[in-house]
C-alpha cells in the first residue's frame, strides 16, 4: 500500500509538531517546513498527498493564499486553527484541492490524547475525509463533524468566553497590588488552580488567546451575554443581598444542569 505523504506548513512546534508525530505513528511520511527549515511551502506542495496549515491564527490566510495554488484536485488542503470559517472559506476559494477543516480540542502537550475530542469540517471532496477520521478513531480520539460556523459560534462559549473570563480574572488579580506570593499563603485548593490556568494564559502564549478571543467574529455577542451577567449579579448583591443572588445561581443551575 502507498504511503501517505503529509506536508505540515508550521510542523516544527505546536499542534503541528504533535499532528506530525501522530501521522508518523500511522506510518505516513511527514515533511515540515517554517521559518528556518530548508524545505518550504513549495517544496511541500509538490512532495506532498495531503498539506495540513499549522501556523499562528495570525500568519493563517497568507499561508494558504500561497499554498492553495499549488494543489491539486487529488491532494488535501486542511487547517489546525481554532476558528474554522475563515479558513475553510480561504481554502475553498485558493485552491482545487480537497478541503477539511480540523481543530483537536486539545494542546500539544498533551502526552495522551485518547479520549480528546476533534472538530471536522468537510467542506469539498469526499477521498481523504474517511483516511482523516480513521487517523484519529485509531489513535482513540472522538471525532465530530461540524459546520464552520457551528463550530465558531460554539469556540466563542468554549474558547472565547472562557479565556476572557480568566484574562478579565488575572487583571482584577493585578489590579488588587497584592503579589501573587501573598495570595497564595490564604489560597484554596481551587484558587491555586485558577491560578495555574491564568499563569499559562498569561506567560506561555498570551498572543494565541488574545488571537481566539479577539478574531472570532461571534466574540461580540459573548461579551454582551458576559457583561450582562457581571451588571446583573452585581446589581442583586447590592439591592437584594444574599436572597436574590443565591436565587439567580439557582436559576441558572436549573438552566445548566
Amino acid at each position: 500500500m502507498k504511503k501517505i505523504k503529509v506536508g505540515i506548513v508550521g510542523g516544527t512546534k505546536g499542534m503541528g509538531h504533535w499532528f506530525a508525530g501522530l501521522l508518523k505513528k500511522e506510518g505516513c511520511i511527514v515533511h515540515v517546513s517554517g521559518r528556518k527549515t530548508k524545505l518550504q511551502i513549495n517544496d511541500l506542495a509538490r512532495l506532498s498527498d495531503v498539506i495540513v496549515v499549522a501556523v499562528p491564527i495570525s500568519a493563517t490566510a497568507d499561508v494558504i493564499r500561497q499554498v492553495g495554488p499549488l494543489l491539486s484536485t487529488d491532494q488535501l488542503l486542511m487547517d489546525l486553527t481554532s476558528l474554522k470559517k475563515e479558513p475553510v472559506k480561504l481554502m475553498l476559494a485558493n485552491s482545487r484541492a480537497e478541503v477539511i477543516g480540523c481543530h483537536p480540542l486539545f494542546g500539544p502537550q498533551l502526552k495522551d490524547a485518547s479520549g480528546q475530542n476533534v472538530i471536522l469540517c468537510p467542506a469539498r471532496g469526499k477521498k481523504w475525509l474517511g483516511w482523516l477520521k480513521g487517523v484519529f478513531k485509531k489513535n482513540k480520539l472522538i471525532v465530530l463533524e461540524s459546520a464552520s460556523g457551528k463550530h465558531d459560534k460554539m469556540m466563542a462559549i468554549v474558547q472565547a468566553l472562557n479565556h476572557l473570563n480568566t484574562i478579565s480574572l488575572g487583571m482584577a488579580l493585578a489590579q488588587t497590588n497584592i503579589t501573587l506570593a501573598e495570595i497564595n499563603k490564604f489560597s484554596t485548593p481551587i484558587f491555586r488552580t485558577k491560578l495555574d490556568i491564568i499563569r499559562k494564559v498569561f506567560t506561555e502564549s498570551p498572543e494565541l488567546y488574545v488571537d481566539i478571543i479577539t478574531r472570532n467574529p461571534e466574540t461580540g455577542k459573548m461579551l454582551d451575554i458576559y457583561e450582562k451577567a457581571l451588571k446583573d449579579i452585581r446589581g442583586k448583591i447590592k439591592t437584594g443581598g444574599q436572597e436574590k443572588s443565591q436565587k439567580a445561581v439557582k436559576k441558572a443551575a436549573e438552566k445548566l444542569f
